[in-house]
């Protein structure tokens, strides 16, 4: 009987606390909420303006699945849920092309380890997202690949074929098809492409450009007076540092952090082992470029009172007398190349006057690089070629061109196709991308090995900026300072314009500093595990496209005094199909 009686209270309390959550669930007020200027907010007609972020791009392709849960569709999700508007909210799907995607999906594949399958790549050539589009059909106007740059270029689909998709004619513009729906309500997140192109084709070494601080603000300032043209009012997101994403984080930069990987410590021995593969590879290169020309000024061939003299105990001689100090490597070098030109029958006034042109120079300063001093006047080639090797071995060094591995500095080197050894070991500060993985480890696993370094295909184990696999510390920094300028302008404008504004820079941060829980989910910024990024690493999983969708509507509430239902983002799946327990 006892047990019975709280048997009946138990059961009294679980239905009393299911009904007031529904009754919590049913009593939901909406609200618009209203303007600085008193007009309460209008969600008829909700646009969004953005690029691949915005898209529902995931997996390195335009999935029609990710598409269906862009973010945008998600907050018109919310507001058709409550009658508030964005009532035939419309993208152009990729599904009406007859493809499940565009571009090159990839695919996690089981077993141990992040196996990763691409699939065939299918392109948007002639296809078209409806039959016969018009100008402002389409309410997801965002266009993967686009930079705010572009916004209003005439034709830009032909440009970007994405666009082509869905445009409504050949030289439309992105922003006049978007203006053309006429928005009520708009959500912009431009500006990330306006980096990432340089940051993606390897920064100085590649063909990428960032778009200039004034361009850019050019670019806002006339997107959001098209957008606002009629008295709409919308959100602003600001602009992730993309440094920080997986693309650019997952594969270290540092011999420790590749060590790591492959369960390895850095110590003496694993330096000691690094250090003399290089060694071994370099020094005899370098030799080998050094011991003509060292050989021919060192070795007796001039002749004198007596006995015999070199070139190099000539040119001290002979120094003084064209005004040159033979205790200086640079003027004794210029003696030097100055004798052996008047030996080949040039006049010393010819001579001197090559030696001053940008060729002369640069003769004179490779002769001094390899370590010409007046000691050769009296050395042994043996000697002279010794320390040529080693004067060579440590200017290299110093450019980085001969990498030294340390534990307080253990950079990796990247190729350099203007590096005498074709590579240069970079800064702390420079990043590598998930496509450089397999060439770091073949690198890795070539020194532990003790393969041969094979310098005519250095290419095959060295990350290639150009190619999209390295960044160096400086161009990196030029990305982060760019998106610092953009955030600026935008948070700027839209406290101008009254407009709600989304610190998603911030937001991000915290992601990879220490994590936020969302519903019963952990969102890091680590690759594949972190739920929030997808297998390109730059991208979205369409949980973390939910996130966004979520905090977009929770900055519109707070702004504008609105009430959009939230988004449950716990529903929506990640790249890892195990989903986090609920906790009581």
């Amino acid at each position: 009987m006892i047990f019975n009686r709280y048997k009946s209270i138990l059961l009294a309390l679980v239905f009393s606390s299911f009904f007031a959550c529904k009754t919590e669930v049913d009593d939901f007020q909406p609200s618009n909420g209203q303007a600085k200027d008193g007009k309460a907010l209008d969600f008829t007609t909700y646009v969004a303006l953005g690029n691949s972020l915005t898209a529902g791009y995931t997996d390195n392709a335009w999935v029609g699945t990710a598409q269906a849960n862009s973010y945008p569709q998600l907050i018109a999700n919310s507001l058709q849920s409550v009658g508030m508007g964005a009532q035939g909210f419309t993208q152009p799907l990729v599904s009406n092309s007859g493809a499940s995607y565009f571009g090159a999906q990839m695919e996690l594949v089981n077993g141990d380890g992040i196996n990763i399958n691409i699939k065939v790549p299918v392109g948007v050539e002639g296809k078209r997202a409806a039959s016969d589009i018009k100008a402002g059909q389409f309410h997801n106007m965002a266009v993967p690949g686009i930079r705010a740059v572009d916004m209003a270029t005439p034709g830009y689909g032909i440009a970007n074929e994405l666009f082509g998709y869905f445009s409504s004619e050949q030289t439309a513009t992105v922003l006049a098809d978007a203006v053309a729906a006429n928005p009520t309500f708009f959500s912009m997140w431009l500006g990330a492409n306006d980096v990432l192109g340089y940051a993606t084709s390897g920064g100085s070494y590649g063909n990428g450009a960032i778009s200039s601080q004034s361009d850019y603000e050019a670019s806002i300032e006339q997107i959001l007076d098209g957008m606002t043209s009629n008295g709409a009012k919308g959100v602003v997101l600001n602009i992730p540092n993309i440094m920080d994403t997986p693309l650019f984080n997952f594969v270290p930069s540092t011999l420790e952090g590749i060590l790591a990987l492959q369960g390895l410590p850095l110590n003496e021995q694993t330096l000691g082992l690094v250090n003399s593969y290089l060694a071994a590879a370099f020094d005899p290169l370098i030799k080998s470029q050094v011991e003509p020309t060292v050989t021919a000024l060192v070795t007796p061939s001039i002749p004198a009172d007596n006995p015999q003299v070199n070139v190099v105990a000539a040119a001290a001689q002979t120094a003084p007398t064209i005004g040159k100090d033979p205790n200086n490597p640079v003027e004794l070098s210029y003696t030097v190349i100055f004798l052996q030109l008047t030996a080949a029958g040039q006049s010393p006034a010819d001579a001197m006057a090559y030696l001053a042109t940008a060729e002369g120079q640069a003769q004179i300063l490779e002769l001094a690089g390899i370590g010409c001093n007046i000691g050769w006047a009296t050395s042994t080639v043996e000697a002279a070629v010794t320390e040529s090797v080693a004067t060579v071995s440590t200017g290299f060094k110093a450019l980085g061109y001969y990498p030294v591995f340390t534990q307080e500095n253990n950079q990796m080197p990247i190729y350099d196709e203007n590096s005498p050894t074709m590579m240069v070991q970079t800064k702390p500060g420079a990043k590598f991308t998930l496509n450089a993985q397999g060439k770091v480890g073949a690198l890795l696993s070539l020194i532990i090995d003790g393969g041969e370094l094979d310098l005519e295909n250095i290419k095959d184990v060295l990350p290639v900026p150009a190619e999209g696999e390295a960044l160096t510390a400086v161009d990196a920094e030029e990305v982060v300072e760019a998106i610092t300028g953009y955030n600026t302008y935008l948070e700027a404008e839209a406290s101008d314009r009254d407009l709600a504004f989304l610190d998603t820079k911030s937001l991000m941060d915290k992601v990879n500093s220490e994590g936020i829980t969302v519903g019963y989910t952990t969102f890091t910024g680590d690759y594949v595990t972190g739920f929030l990024f997808s297998l390109d690493g730059a991208h979205l999983t369409q949980k973390g496209y939910a996130v966004i969708g979520k905090f977009t509507i929770d900055a519109i509430n707070l702004h504008y005094g609105a009430r959009i239902p939230t988004i449950e983002t716990d529903s929506y799946p990640a790249v890892e199909t195990q989903q986090p327990t609920p906790s009581n």
